[in-house]
Formats: structure tokens, sequence, C-alpha cells
């Protein structure tokens, strides 16, 4: 059995504790397997879980929390309102939804999953600000500890100070790996205000296994070159959440804290980008 991990947190602006790596769980591509899950929960010390409607994973994730019997008040589930169900009613039903799925009373993240509308929508600005509403009192509820978004970018987020909002994003997904720049500006804008970020396809969609720099590094630290894209993530100050079917490689990804990369390392893989650049995700239509 491999060594529980230790993982740290994150804090909020609302002082809510999140912790500094999660589990992904998009059956897409394989990315959802139930013994690696439970595994991750219940020997590995994984704490946060990422679902979303649109994984259709939700009722897996339920089961597998079950299974693991870890106490609810000790995981961080998070989970995401699908485009389709935008809106202000639309959008509380849809949470109501996941939780049946889920089978828990509250998530501890809700986030919208793209800033896409249905089609037809006449108004796709008061679209998305009438969901930030519905978000807002689903929170006030306590239905979720926390909201956020993912895939938002600067204008999105200015929407919502126009509409002079209660509560801004507290947490936003957005692709980040090696392979793209992270000094763009909405990683800055989301520091700037106070936003923690989490960090899907961390290791773009698998293409950034193959990079050298990458490999060079691996073996230079006696770990795993995802071992290697994952610390790099942490030190950026953003919560990566690989997705994994495999028990090993879910084990593998907890045992990212006991290391740390030289300044001189990450300014290596900060310009990976520079030579070898891609976008993994396109917005839904």
């Amino acid at each position: 059995m491999v060594k529980m991990s230790s993982i740290p947190t994150v804090k909020l602006s609302n002082g809510l504790d999140m912790p500094a790596l999660g589990l992904g769980s998009s059956a897409q591509f394989g990315g959802y397997g139930h013994e690696a899950t439970v595994c991750a929960l219940k020997d590995c010390g994984m704490r946060l879980i990422d679902t979303a409607a649109r994984y259709y994973t939700e009722e897996s994730i339920g089961k597998a929390i079950k299974d693991s019997g870890i106490p609810r008040k000790d995981l961080f589930v998070v989970t995401k309102l699908w485009f389709t169900n935008m809106g202000y009613e639309s959008g509380k039903k849809a949470l109501q939804a996941s939780l049946k799925a889920l089978g828990l009373e509250y998530v501890d993240l809700y986030l919208i999953h793209w800033p896409v509308c249905p089609d037809g929508t006449a108004d796709p600005v008061k679209c998305r600000q009438e969901t930030w509403k519905a978000m807002e009192e689903s929170y006030e509820a306590g239905l979720c500890k926390a909201i956020g978004v993912s895939n938002y970018e600067i204008s999105h987020y200015e929407e919502l100070k126009a509409m002079k909002c209660k509560v801004m994003p507290q947490a936003a997904q957005l692709e980040f790996h090696v392979m793209q720049d992270p000094n763009r500006e909405i990683i800055k804008y989301c520091r700037d205000n106070n936003i923690v970020m989490m960090a899907y396809s961390p290791y773009a969609a698998g293409k950034a296994f193959a990079l050298p720099k990458v490999k060079e590094l691996a073996e230079k630290y006696k770990r795993t070159a995802g071992q290697i894209m994952l610390r790099w993530i942490v030190q950026h100050g953003i919560v990566p959440i690989p997705k994994t079917a495999k028990v090993e490689r879910a084990k593998e990804n907890t045992q990212i804290f006991d290391f740390e990369l030289s300044k001189e390392d990450m300014a290596v893989l900060d310009s990976i980008h520079k030579e070898s650049s891609v976008k993994i995700c396109g917005a839904p239509s």
C-alpha cells in the first residue's frame, strides 16, 4: 500500500479550505475508474473530487464516496452546471439534479462549466448574469459552500462586476499545462481578483508526456513525468485536477508534495510553450 499522502490546502476568498490537488472524473477518453477513485480516497489521502453534469459520472462519484467510507465532512466535492441549463430557474434545477445524482445534501464548490448559453438565447449576457444570481442564491441557501466558474475570459468576469454581484467567483477552472503560457492575462486577472484557479488537462491530454524537457526533469528528480508536471502547476499556486482510471496513477498523483522544483527548472518548464504550444479544449456548441 502506498504511503498516505498529506495534501495541503488553499484558502478560498470566503475562508473555505480547498485541497491543493484533486481527482478529475470525466469519463471521456477513459478518465474515470471506480477502483482508482475509491483507492485515491481511501488509501492515498485524496479529498477533492471533481465531476460535472456533463461528465455523466455524478452517480458513480456518489457510489465511490460511499464505498470509500470517508466521512462527507472530510471531502471536497466539485460539480458543474452544463450550458444547456444556463438560466435562473434551469440553473437551480440543475443543481438539485446534481445533488440527487451524487446522493449529497450539498457540494463544496459549484461551477458554471462554460460561459455559453443555449442556442437561441436572445441576450447571452443577461443569461449568464441570471445564472450567476441563481448560483449566489444556492450559495446563500447552503446548497454549495462556494461558487465559481470554468473557462471564463476576463470579459465574462467583468459582466459579473457590471451586475454588482454579491459574490465574485471564489474559484475558477481553466486549461493549464506546460504547453501554455503560465503568465497569460487570465492567470494574472484571477490572481488580482483573489480567485483560486484549478487546472484541468494538466498533461495537455497526454501530449506533454513526450516533451524532452519534461522527461529530462523526471530523470533528474527521480519522479515520473506526470509528477513533474503536477508539481509545476502546484508551484504556480494552481490546483491540478488530473483524471485517471488507473490505480497506480491515482497513487502516483498524490506523491508530489515531498519535493520541490528549483527556480531554474520552473523557468525551463515555463518556457516550453514558446516552442510547443497547444490548446486542448474549445467551447461546446
